[in-house]
């Protein structure tokens, strides 16, 4: 954009429910004087224009609406960015994209690394780092940014994206291989291509609420807790919500599977798409096309689930989710499940069990005869005679064919 134009440049071509996506662009950093950007083996400021404006140009032919929200001058730092935000603040954005190149006093990082508002995991900020995780670099996942001035003032979504280290041989080396034209494409794909591929599975149809949901899985955990006594019902019902969404989620619909559960030697059908994974420093990142089973319905899926939690083994030998088996405690099955490594989330174990007790899933948990629900009985009444004798007649010969039946004098 020529310098001193402002204003978003838009084109009819590209659309996202309906109204033109608009983002905004900033190159990190000033090009001379305070704000300027690290120097490392290459110029901060100078690549992120190579990149940015490359994106951009990427962005406005696919008919992106495109801000540029690059500041090239300023007295101080501070200036800098305000300038950056204001910019990005007069227009209503879907989304403001700092472009950055990391360095450190060692000279020693590595990889890619985006910042978000509380570090919130937007797929597109994962796809970030997982489309330049393929480029060869590490991926150092998606970070809390709130301390960043242009993360906590602009009022749209944004990201500040760490390309890579720009005084890091190594990083370098492959940043001038690849070329910032090839990074822009890795970065406009993480935002514009959302297409997974899948095989052709039918989609089984349910209009459940949320507790149609919970009664219908809770109905078929109990049933094969009391033939096999795999998977205590509360913790599966718990997971099926959890992982699912009660139902809604994507992998659920498209794939009539509960569980989040990978291919893992899984022989029928799969679905491909992308999983999102959480480091231990509680960072996410994100593994593109990834397979996962697929089932023709939900049920299928339940039992699969417990299928593969009672015989999932360590080097084919020790049960891999031994504790889990049999465990009548619900406290003591979640937390052996995250121990067992069944989910990167930190907070799996914890967040099964404030579920079950929030839901009073431990219902499922008692046999059916001791909740009582076996002794109900269920009245139909099958038609009304007005001759005393045809009742009689009638009532006698559905009690010879074993249906109990009584006369009743209205």
């Amino acid at each position: 954009m020529p310098k001193g134009l402002r204003g978003i440049e838009k084109n009819r071509k590209l659309s996202t429910g309906g109204e033109q996506l608009n983002i905004g662009v900033n190159c990190g950093h000033t090009k001379v004087g305070p704000g300027y950007g690290a120097v490392g083996i290459i110029k901060e400021s100078e690549h992120t224009r190579l990149v940015g404006y490359a994106f951009m140009d990427k962005l406005k032919n696919a008919g992106v609406g495109v801000l540029d929200c690059t500041v090239h001058m300023a007295s101080t730092q501070g200036e800098y960015l305000e300038k950056a935000v204001n910019i990005a603040n007069k227009e209503e954005l879907d989304w403001f994209v700092s472009i950055h190149f990391n360095a450190t006093t060692n000279h020693t990082g590595q990889g890619v690394e985006v910042y978000t508002y509380e570090g919130e995991p937007y797929k597109e900020a994962l796809r970030v780092c997982s489309s330049l995780e393929q480029l060869g670099f590490k991926n150092r996942g998606v970070k809390s940014g709130t301390g960043l001035y242009v993360i906590r003032k602009t009022k749209a979504k944004a990201m500040l994206i760490e390309i890579c280290f720009c005084d890091n041989a190594m990083d370098v080396a492959l940043y001038e291989r690849i070329g910032a034209d090839g990074i822009a494409q890795a970065i406009f794909n993480a935002f514009l291509d959302c297409s997974i591929p899948s095989s052709s599975i039918k989609e089984e149809q349910h209009s459940m609420s949320r507790q149609d949901f919970i009664e219908y899985v809770g109905a078929i955990a109990r049933r094969d807790w009391a033939d096999t006594r795999r998977v205590l019902p509360s913790v599966v019902v718990a997971q099926a919500i959890k992982e699912s969404g009660a139902g809604t989620s994507e992998l659920a619909r498209k794939a009539n599977a509960l569980f989040g559960i990978k291919e893992n030697g899984w022989t029928k059908k799969t679905y491909v798409k992308n999983a999102t994974e959480q480091r231990p420093d509680g960072s996410y990142y994100q593994i593109p096309h990834t397979v996962w089973r697929a089932y023709n319905n939900w049920e299928e899926s339940i039992l699969d689930h417990n299928d593969y939690i009672a015989t999932r083994k360590i080097n084919d030998k020790e049960l891999l989710y031994g504790k889990v088996i049999g465990e009548m405690d619900y406290k003591k099955a979640c937390f052996s499940l995250q121990e067992a490594g069944y989910a990167t989330s930190l907070t799996y174990g914890k967040s099964l069990i404030d579920c079950i007790e929030k839901e009073n899933l431990s219902r499922f948990d008692i046999p059916l005869k001791e909740s009582g629900e076996e002794k109900k009985l269920y009245r139909v009444q099958v038609g009304a005679f007005s001759i005393q004798e045809n009742a009689i007649r009638f009532a006698n010969t559905m009690n010879q064919k074993g249906i109990k039946t009584e006369i009743l004098y209205l």
